[in-house]
């Protein structure tokens, strides 16, 4: 265990080492302690958890205790969340928390935390939690905080006698940030997750030199492509490409799934749809999410006015599409419906976004010469714990005679471009984080530390 003293740089990470995901990193200068992140892994719970198997949340923390799924520790949960747990609530001792972007592998602990913690965040992803929280409150609950403090890229933030400097970069969703933090012992950097081969690889350009120019000490890289041997790293703009291509050459309806917060994919999509004349239709739920993004994100189209993009109003329990038959936010997109009927007139007039759980429609659509393109998450397909819903999948797309194809590039950065990232910023220490493959920094790097979950490292 390290004795603390008063100039003293220290870290611990509670997730995210030799794991990809479930960042949770705590950083301790003099009597500063703020944590970057505070997510759940992607395989969080899945050796006790099956189905409806699941803790029940009236129970909080009491169960994830038990099962030691996340970490015990004194002066940080919320009261309630401690209630049936024997970890005696304290006021917290934490300065602040740090979020880098809004995917459930850095938020989806929040709702844990104690209210009274500052939650800083950027503006954008503050957004896209709203929307998602209101979307699926039983899923995007981020809990209830009495701080909300948002950013923008330049902003300087002060705790106590650290300076935190958020940096935008390009990943998989909007909002998403680096920071660089300046410590006792010099700058800090931390990537969050990145990549530099979409539509806006200028925001991550910008960290690198940001991050580079203030030579630091010590940098927290993510490395979830690093055990990848694929040779070839496909672009935003070559994914457009391939789904024109598709598009192009279908015989009838085109199906298409890429994930709702995936704002530059939709984008694609949509560019490649209008190229080919075709119309995008969206359900209510994608619908709400553009359209309360367009406020931050002024690039994308608007869903209530715009020709290309009409909105897809599924039978309702009336089996009609009366207005009062769906919930509020979904009669706002009213003007836009388009349903199965209409579809089904003229096939090859539209693009649809769909996926595993719209696959009910297709007995309405009852598709011909249809086309299937899957543009999200290899994981997916290849997911040990997913060959169920797959195997269904198939089946589903058998039976209507479905083609399927599959065009994709990831969030993260690819080999290449992470080996020429960490050069290019050269801290003096590399510290890999959500990655699997930690020592293989070693390989371009001279001074790697190779972290545990729950260690206490001096830095």
């Amino acid at each position: 265990m390290i004795c603390r003293s008063e100039f003293m740089v220290s870290i611990k990470l509670f997730g995210g080492a030799k794991e990809i995901g479930g960042n949770k990193i705590l950083l301790q200068d003099k009597d500063a302690k703020i944590y970057f992140d505070f997510g759940e892994s992607f395989n969080f719970g899945e050796d006790y958890f099956y189905d409806w198997l699941q803790p029940r949340k009236a129970n909080g923390l009491e169960v994830y205790f038990e099962f030691g799924l996340i970490p015990k520790i004194e002066k940080l949960y919320d009261e309630e969340a401690l209630k049936f747990t024997d970890l005696e609530y304290q006021k917290p001792d934490v300065d602040a928390v740090f979020v880098s972007h809004s995917h459930s592998d850095h938020i989806g602990h929040l709702k844990f935390l104690d209210g009274s913690i500052p939650i800083y965040l950027g503006h954008g992803t503050k957004r896209v939690m709203d929307v998602y929280n209101k979307l699926y409150p039983q899923f995007a609950c981020y809990g209830k905080h009495n701080t909300f403090s948002t950013f923008k890229s330049g902003d300087k933030i002060k705790i106590k006698h650290l300076t935190i400097e958020p940096i935008h970069v390009e990943h998989s969703v909007p909002g998403a940030y680096g920071y660089i933090i300046h410590t006792s012992k010099g700058p800090i950097v931390y990537t969050g997750d990145f990549r530099l081969h979409g539509p806006k690889s200028s925001l991550t350009k910008d960290f690198i030199k940001k991050a580079a120019d203030c030579k630091p000490y010590a940098m927290f890289c993510e490395g979830t492509r690093m055990e990848s041997d694929s040779e070839k790293n496909f672009t935003e703009k070559e994914v457009e490409e391939r789904a024109g291509s598709i598009i192009k050459d279908s015989k009838g309806l085109v199906l298409v799934y890429f994930a709702m917060t995936n704002v530059d994919r939709f984008m694609s999509f949509y560019r490649a749809t209008v190229k080919n004349k075709r119309i995008l239709v969206i359900d209510t739920r994608m619908a709400y999410i553009i359209d309360n993004l367009r406020e931050k994100i002024t690039d994308l189209p608007d869903v209530r006015t715009d020709e290309n993009i009409r909105v897809y109003y599924k039978l309702s329990k009336s089996r009609t599409f009366c207005e009062k038959d769906y919930k509020t936010f979904e009669r706002e997109f009213m003007e836009r419906r388009i349903t199965y009927d209409e579809i089904s007139k003229d096939k090859k007039k539209y693009v649809v976004h769909s996926g595993f759980n719209k696959l009910m429609e297709l007995v309405y659509l009852q598709p011909k010469d249809a086309d299937f393109i899957y543009s999200s998450s290899e994981h997916f397909l290849e997911g040990e714990n997913n060959k169920d819903e797959l195997r269904v999948l198939e089946n589903w797309l058998m039976h209507f005679g479905i083609k399927f194809h599959m065009t994709h590039c990831s969030g993260h950065v690819c080999k290449k471009d992470l080996i020429e990232t960490v050069k290019t910023i050269n801290p003096k220490l590399l510290i890999p984080i959500h990655t699997h493959v930690p020592e293989d920094f070693k390989e371009f790097h001279d001074n790697v530390m190779i972290v545990e979950k729950g260690g206490e490292y001096e830095i």
